[in-house]
């Protein structure tokens, strides 16, 4: 099918209100055309494929066009230049999309066949058996522009005219742009196109004339949410509850036209509510559900936007007054993330519907103590709550089982309830000797060992035929801190050398459970044991928790506090104390059984005023027994922060007066690859800005700004070393772009390498553990990130994979002393540690090598010391073991002033690859690549791309990257890519920066 034809933007006509626009566009795409003209060819997604991605790159072939229109469910979503062959979209309601791509010249229109792909995956957190989930044909709208009030709507009474179709978890904002609303606010200034939370601010930069309700701000009035469900078939004497895993930031409840709770009651984020159901459901028929969505209480004024080159970030949390609220305060804005228009006011998680028989357990807290160091036998301790819903006296029996990788250990103890009664169990060895745990597999954090997990099963059954089951994922692990100089933290009695990355949450909060758990991967794959999950972005869904459970990565949480946000802790910028209580003991309860959650902080760079509360209250009532350490304040009491955050050069990392001790902050460059960065500057060097070609206001608007000052956060920190240590770009052209963003991989390699390397090699004498601001992004930024928002690493990623490693090789490069950092339990005897300098050439023009017997939980220095370079070089470091192998390598390019230009004078190297697949489902597979030139082959960058579309496939999870292999060398390489994500055959794409 052929289509040409001609027709006004008719965005607003498509729009998909009840899912009717597919009918009126094929139409039109059918019937009014001419035949024999070529037309745009959609590539992948494949057609009816299913994805647990809601931002999947859509590729396509392109045709001679003067632009592209992508339209996705009737929707036209974005513009691109005529080149483009692939989009990533704002994130998609679960279910099934239909897409299409319009290539447009003069006035003739050319589309392609419509294709349509399912998104679906599991709820951001694990439901109670038999529950119905209410994620899909959820109908959004401001009440501003409706007079139906939650009785009508709650039955029934609704037209489909000018409501917005979404899935849930959603924003009122997310609902609006999936609906063509407002722009995608991720890509480019969009953000700056769409209205404010704040009026002073949308005043200042004239924001309202883009608000869909016209002269008004769309943010003030609360929004609907209105669903109808059937019942799933269920038991006519079980009770039915109304589940809502998280709102932002009060609601009214209204089903079937009765009133379940007012904005009174629901009320703060990151609060999981519930309500019965039972005499309001019905059973048979439809039932509708309304829910009004209030905005913040107080929304705050961000700071100043910085919209031209290199321009001021401005306040942090703007002028704090969002800290009044319980909810994500980094949606005011940070300097890594600008103001999210409407708060993130919405249902912001998952609505299910869960269904109990009348008797149930309820709040199972279940803790451990291993017998140590014989770890002979580990002590359990169960507790919970019995609830009787009925009026009757009911007996029966609590019964558990312990079940291991071996073995499953069972018990069973009688109950009695009154009518009414809420009955405290706690059950432990006194009670029942079956709690002692014989020689017990314990939870240790990544690379010192393996975090195994028990799952507990917990079964609640009267004698009148209530069951109640609920199961948990239990590790044994101890817990123990102390400060000698910096603080150190044990596990299990072992000193754990603490590598990580401070992390935050999808700034819209748009990510689904496979993404939580990709961002456990990311992490893992890079050598990180530890994410502070950093206060002011919120607390995570349990996916999250459960994925670092599984893969041993130890996550510290903050509590709601900053302390410069709040203008030094302020009163009168904080939540309700009441309010903050109940939320807190809230995430305190719904958390505390995961074994990676090992410490609770009390706030960011800065002590929680209610610090009081929390610890005697909260804490004190709600999770004394695990062992999790409380830290006062993420920058004390052993541990410190302030950076540095600016870019520096690789040598002044080891001499700088903060890198010592345990560091909470340290940052460094994290520029993208380049197909992330013209994913989100669509119009990326376009600016010709002579001076600082090709950065412009984008740039900054995405991050890449300048504090004011003596402050030495500046984006230009990082530009004079591409441009004086790289020699910056030749052409302001893309040529230009692809010169300056290939260099900035460089910086990237070594900045992360001696940024990490400077800690490492002082362990245990004079430093204690690191972490990274940041590890992640919320959104597509151009700093302080391993990985970006797509999934793409960068060079810099691999870097930190190799310095994060449990056992590595490592050079100061202030003192050219050659380093083993062994932070793993294991020792080795009988290794040869070998350096090398090479020619620019690739010839070897010093080595040296040392045997030695390596102990663990080490830094080791060789005593080999790198002689002083005169000229540019590279120097590759190597351990390699009599029996292992090799079992750590490095390299380093040097110069004496830091003159890396002839770097990019070097031939292109000539180089031969091979793949192979390591398992049926397509998802692991091996490399081999090998230098058969004469010259070095600088940072190869590997990626397997689908062979339909020439996209890669993300996330790929790499076991080296963005490495460099000189003349003769061979390495081998290891893959592996989501499962699923591509069904098609994939390509190798090999590609050296010096290429």
């Amino acid at each position: 099918m052929i289509s040409c034809f001609n027709f006004l933007d008719m965005k607003d006509v498509w729009r998909y209100h009840f899912g009717l626009w597919p009918v009126f566009l094929i139409f039109v795409l059918t019937f009014v055309g001419c035949a024999n003209k070529e037309m745009p060819e959609l590539l992948t997604p494949k057609n009816n494929h299913t994805l647990t991605n809601n931002t999947p790159v859509l590729a396509w072939s392109p045709v001679e066009c003067d632009w592209q229109e992508v339209w996705i469910n009737g929707t036209k979503m974005d513009s691109l230049k005529s080149d483009v062959s692939s989009y990533v979209p704002f994130a998609l309601s679960y279910g099934e999309n239909e897409w299409q791509v319009v290539s447009v010249k003069g006035t003739s229109r050319l589309a392609s066949e419509p294709r349509n792909f399912v998104v679906e995956d599991k709820p951001l957190a694990e439901l109670p058996e038999q529950s119905q989930l209410l994620r899909h044909d959820w109908l959004v709208k401001s009440s501003a522009l409706t007079d139906l009030k939650g009785k009508e709507l709650s039955k029934g009474h609704i037209l489909s005219d000018e409501w917005y179709k979404t899935s849930l978890p959603a924003t009122a904002l997310t609902a609006l742009v999936r609906n063509g609303v407002y722009p995608n606010p991720y890509i480019g200034k969009n953000n700056m196109h769409i209205p404010d939370a704040n009026d002073d601010f949308n005043v200042e930069h004239d924001l309202l004339k883009y608000s869909h309700i016209k002269g008004e701000n769309p943010w003030k009035a609360p929004y609907w949410y209105v669903t109808s469900f059937k019942l799933n078939e269920v038991e006519p004497d079980k009770k039915v509850w109304l589940n809502f895993n998280e709102l932002n930031y009060r609601a009214e409840l209204w089903l079937n036209g009765e009133l379940l709770a007012d904005s009174s009651e629901v009320v703060g984020m990151e609060r999981q509510f519930r309500f019965d159901g039972t005499n309001v459901i019905k059973r048979q028929g439809k039932n509708h559900l309304a829910v009004a969505v209030f905005p913040v209480d107080i929304p705050g004024e961000p700071g100043v936007p910085p919209l031209e080159p290199f321009g001021d970030p401005g306040v942090n949390m703007g002028d704090g007054r969002i800290g009044k609220n319980y909810t994500k305060w980094d949606a005011l804005g940070w300097d890594w993330q600008p103001a999210v228009r409407d708060r993130d006011m919405g249902i912001t998680e998952d609505v299910f519907l869960s269904f109990t028989d009348e008797v149930e357990l309820q709040d199972v807290y279940i803790t451990s103590d291993p017998h140590l160091p014989e770890a002979d036998y580990a002590d359990m301790v169960i507790s919970g709550k019995l609830v009787n819903h009925s009026t009757v006296v009911k007996e029966g029996t609590l019964s558990g089982e312990i079940i291991n990788e071996i073995d499953t250990t069972q018990f069973k103890v009688p109950f009695v309830l009154e009518g009414g009664e809420c009955e405290y169990v706690k059950l432990d060895k006194n009670a029942l000797k079956q709690l002692r745990i014989n020689y017990p597999k314990l939870w240790m954090p990544a690379g010192y060992g393996e975090p195994h997990l028990y799952e507990v099963k917990l079964t609640v059954a009267t004698n009148a035929g209530d069951v109640s089951e609920i199961k948990e994922l239990h590790g044994i692990r101890e817990i123990e801190s102390r400060v000698e100089g910096s603080r150190i933290f044990t596990i299990n009695g072992e000193d754990i050398f603490l590598k990580g990355g401070n992390w935050v949450i999808d700034m819209t909060l748009n990510w689904t459970a496979s993404r939580y758990e990709e961002e456990i991967l990311l992490s893992q794959n890079a050598n990180l044991n530890i994410l502070r999950v950093w206060g002011p972005t919120g607390v995570p869904p349990k996916r999250f928790f459960e994925a670092a459970d599984r893969n041993g990565i130890l996550i510290w949480q903050d509590f709601l506090n900053d302390y410069w946000g709040t203008f030094k802790n302020t009163p009168g910028y904080q939540p309700e104390k009441d309010l903050f209580k109940n939320i807190s003991a809230g995430i305190v309860k719904r958390y505390r059984n995961h074994p990676a959650l090992f410490m609770w902080c009390g706030g960011n760079e800065g002590v929680n005023p209610r610090e009081d509360l929390l610890v005697n209250e909260v804490l004190a009532n709600y999770d004394n027994r695990a062992g999790r350490f409380y830290l006062k304040t993420s920058n004390g009491h052993g541990l410190h922060g302030g950076g540095p955050y600016h870019s520096i050069r690789p040598d002044e990392f080891f001499t700088h007066p903060k890198l010592h001790g345990f560091s909470s902050e340290i940052g460094s460059s994290g520029i993208p690859v380049i197909e992330s960065v013209r994913r989100f500057i669509p119009q990326l060097g376009e600016d010709k800005n002579p001076e600082r070609y090709p950065v412009d206001g984008t740039w900054a608007y995405h991050d890449a700004a300048n504090f004011p000052g003596k402050d030495l956060r500046k984006f230009t920190a990082l530009d004079n070393i591409i441009r004086k240590d790289y020699g910056g770009l030749k052409t302001m052209d893309q040529e230009g772009v692809e010169e300056y963003l290939a260099k900035a991989q460089m910086q990237n390699y070594a900045a992360y390498q001696a940024a990490i390397s400077s800690i490492g090699i002082q362990m245990w004498d004079n430093s204690t553990g690191m972490l990274l601001w940041k590890s992640n992004s919320s959104w597509p930024s151009l700093v302080w990130q391993l990985y970006d928002w797509y999934e793409q690493t960068h060079a810099g990623y691999y870097a930190a994979k190799k310095a994060f490693a449990p056992f590595s090789v490592q050079l100061n490069r202030a003192t050219g002393e050659v380093f083993v950092v062994n932070a793993s339990l294991r020792s080795y005897e009988d290794v040869s540690v070998t350096a090398e300098m090479y020619s620019v050439s690739g010839e070897v023009v010093w080595e040296k090598t040392k045997d030695a017997n390596i102990h663990k939980s080490k830094a080791f220095n060789t005593s080999i010391v790198i002689p002083d370079e005169q000229e540019l070089v590279f120097v590759k470091l190597k351990v390699v073991g009599d029996k292992e192998g090799l079992l750590a390598d490095n390299i380093y390019w040097l110069h004496p002033e830091n003159d890396f230009r002839a770097l990019f004078k070097i031939k292109t190297p000539e180089l031969k690859s091979e793949l192979t697949s390591g398992d049926s489902q397509g998802s692991d597979y091996r490399v081999s690549v090998k230098n058969i030139g004469k010259t070095p082959a600088l940072l190869v960058r590997l990626k397997l791309v689908s062979k339909l579309s020439g996209h890669e496939i993300l996330p790929a999870l790499w076991s080296d990257n963005f490495s460099t292999i000189m003349p003769g060398e061979e390495k081998q390489f290891a893959v592996t890519l989501p499962k699923g994500a591509c069904p098609d055959a994939v390509d190798l794409v090999v590609k050296p920066v010096n290429e």
